[in-house]
């Protein structure tokens, strides 16, 4: 039985060659995919954590995340766990219609055009924010973002769409004059 018990261990014990290639991607891609998950979920601690998850499934994917390439993995996942995150958020609030805390209208306070930029890509539902990332923050070409979300090229279209409409009505572009 001993054996048994120890080539089980050799079995499942990954080699350290795999190991330091994943520490090394990791560490050279942490910032970028860190800035990433930020876009796609708006708070720090959660894009670390989306992040660090990431990565915990980019290692137990094994080959599977290598042959499709751990960049395209990586941010699947992070929009995966965002999406996965904010469903969990829904139903824990009955379905409650989501609040968009506006700036306050202080006389001293001023609408910086980033906040309110940032604000509206906020409102933005997260399959929506992911499109709108991998699109204009990652420049992707709409049949890689489907392939990356496991969606069809017309439902990236239809959400990047969407995402603009809402955007040129929340900052007020696209008016008839």
């Amino acid at each position: 039985m001993t054996g048994v018990a120890e080539g089980v261990g050799v079995i499942f014990k990954p080699s350290a060659s795999r190991i330091d290639r994943l520490g090394e991607w990791y560490v050279a891609r942490y910032e970028p995919l860190l800035r990433f998950a930020f876009f796609v979920c708006r708070e720090r601690e959660l894009a670390e954590d989306l992040v660090q998850e990431s990565f915990v499934r980019l290692y137990r994917a094994g080959r599977r995340a290598e042959e499709e390439g751990l960049e395209s993995y990586a941010k699947r996942a992070i929009v995966n766990l965002s999406r996965s995150r904010w469903r969990r958020m829904t139903h824990e609030r009955g379905a409650m219609p989501r609040l968009i805390h506006h700036p306050s209208h202080d006389a001293t306070a001023t609408i910086d055009v980033r906040d309110a930029v940032w604000q509206a890509v906020g409102a933005l539902s997260p399959q929506q924010r992911a499109c709108v990332a991998l699109r204009f923050y990652e420049d992707m070409e709409e049949s890689r973002i489907a392939s990356m979300l496991g969606v069809s090229v017309g439902s990236v279209k239809t959400q990047l769409h969407r995402a603009m409409q809402k955007l040129r009505a929340s900052l007020g572009e696209g008016e008839e004059p």
